[in-house]
């Protein structure tokens, strides 16, 4: 088990020509949020806001406690397994797995496994990380 007190994955989608709807049906699947560049949406202040580009973003439940390759691994099985589908999209947008979380304590680790490797590479997906731990202590 990695020392993630808690993760969320998400994979994100952003291009200026991005149609959500054409995205879904390539991949397969339902966006959690979606939007083509110059509409409107709800920001999360409350306020209404054009979008600057467009984007797809699918999945980023958080889950306590984390075990990255289980999410990685249902969240990439919950869209399609044509790599050619993939390679469309990855190729056209600006394509990543974006990861969250906090560790326990100030510092941890986490493992990925070859096999969850290997399903970011088969799809031509990098993996960002954005991981935050307590203040040290002296």
């Amino acid at each position: 088990m990695d020392s993630l007190q808690r993760a969320t994955v998400a994979l994100l989608i952003v291009g200026d020509d991005l149609i959500p709807a054409e995205v879904s049906a390539m991949l397969g699947g339902s966006p959690q949020f979606a939007v083509a560049k110059g509409e409107q949406f709800l920001a999360k202040h409350g306020k209404k806001v054009e979008a600057k580009t467009g984007n797809w973003q699918f999945g980023g439940g958080w889950e306590s406690p984390s075990y990255l390759d289980r999410q990685i691994n249902e969240l990439l099985s919950a869209l399609t397994n044509d790599m050619s589908r993939w390679r469309e999209v990855t190729n056209r947008y600006h394509s990543y797995l974006s990861v969250g979380g906090y560790f326990n304590d100030w510092t941890g680790g986490m493992t990925l496994s070859p096999d969850t490797l290997r399903l970011l590479a088969d799809r031509n997906l990098p993996i960002d990380f954005d991981l935050y731990a307590p203040a040290a202590s002296n």
